[in-house]
């Protein structure tokens, strides 16, 4: 029987992306498509064959598909009265939802999230990627704005809407290895990307007590202290502090429940530092959510190649400056050529390491969107 190993989650709301995003929207009203477009990449060494529910709106008709490694599938999703699907069995590793394929509910951490508020009464879309579930996989949002009929969003440039994490050591790639383009960005748009962390770094950022699959012990039978002399396996999934031990401090809740009580944990710095555009805990809304006008939709990619993307805190103001203005021709100028440069596109090998064959689930509506990956083990 196969063992199956979900590897990653995209998940969205809409009460402002429930549980993490808690910024007070700015208002904007643009023109909506009746439909948005929902891609999903496989950039992965593996196949992965993804599982589809509707929770709202009209989804994709197919519940569940194959994608080959490299390969795109292209959906719409629209809003309409709830539908669902329901799928066959499987056991997981991580991120297992109930023992199906075809997932209903949502799965047990760890797993790398994309969450997506894609439809608010501010006429804004909200979405992230998140880590405070854990990491499991690598994930890159982008923008398929140049799919819509709005003006506004056509103008945005890429370099300010297309997130990446990168915490997967066989994916990292040298910063001056750059490519003309990068998940639709291009030289004249490139994306701010993390530049400090090595391989070495993000090999080890897991904390030791959070790895999902710790390295064998030496022949003695005792892990040495250090442990850095470790070598830890090229798929190296990690819990979050939260995931972990499930503690008021950990998760932010309870007496812990506010940005003044609830701090960020070993784990959580780690996670900032190897994907300053991710959320690292509860409360790291600043330094985390994409806002943008509604209207358009979104693609992911499973496995990216390159760098991190570190494009809030390198051009949060022009960001911030479209979200509440639609102000996209006027801050071109400042976005163009930005001086870091985007991350090469040269062969993964480590990564695909003992990793078998890749499943993917996926839950898309117009405002509720979950993503899953397992990988089957024979």
């Amino acid at each position: 029987m196969l063992a199956f190993q979900r590897v990653a989650w995209l998940l969205a709301s809409m009460s402002s992306a429930a549980r993490h995003m808690k910024l007070d929207p700015v208002q904007w009203v643009s023109k909506r498509d009746s439909s948005l477009p929902l891609w999903i990449e496989n950039y992965c060494g593996e196949v992965v064959y993804p599982a589809i529910l509707t929770q709202a709106g009209s989804g994709p008709s197919a519940t569940g598909f194959r994608l080959n490694p490299g390969d795109l599938q292209r959906f719409t999703v629209r809003p309409n009265p709830p539908g669902g699907a329901n799928g066959n069995g499987a056991a997981c590793l991580t991120g297992d939802c109930g023992g199906v394929v075809k997932c209903t509910l949502a799965g047990w951490p760890p797993a790398t999230l994309a969450e997506f508020n894609l439809k608010t009464s501010s006429g804004q879309a909200f979405y992230d990627i998140s880590l405070v579930d854990g990491y499991n996989l690598p994930m890159g949002v982008f923008n398929l704005f140049n799919q819509t009929n709005n003006p506004h969003l056509r103008d945005i440039p890429p370099n300010l809407t297309n997130p990446i994490c990168i915490g997967s050591p066989g994916l990292l790639t040298n910063p001056s290895n750059a490519p003309d383009k990068y998940l639709g960005t291009n030289t004249t748009y490139p994306i701010p990307l993390e530049q400090q962390n090595s391989v070495g770094d993000v090999s080890k950022w897991c904390p030791w007590d959070l790895q999902v699959l710790p390295p064998s012990k030496p022949a003695n039978g005792v892990y040495p202290y250090p442990d850095d002399s470790i070598d830890r396996p090229a798929f190296a999934p990690c819990y979050s502090a939260c995931a972990k031990s499930g503690s008021p401090s950990d998760c932010c809740t309870g007496s812990y429940g506010s940005p003044s009580t609830c701090h960020p944990s070993t784990y959580s710095r780690n996670a900032k530092a190897m994907c300053p555009d991710a959320y690292s805990y509860a409360y790291d809304d600043q330094t985390s959510t994409f806002i943008v006008p509604q209207g358009g939709g979104f693609g992911v990619a499973f496995c990216p190649l390159g760098r991190s993307s570190n494009i809030l805190a390198t051009m949060g103001k022009q960001l911030q400056a479209i979200a509440s203005r639609g102000d996209a021709l006027q801050t071109q100028s400042r976005i163009r050529h930005n001086n870091t440069a985007p991350a090469s596109s040269e062969a993964v090998t480590l990564l695909s390491q003992g990793m078998g064959f890749t499943c993917l689930a996926l839950l898309t509506t117009i405002v509720v969107v979950l993503i899953s990956a397992r990988i089957a083990k024979m």
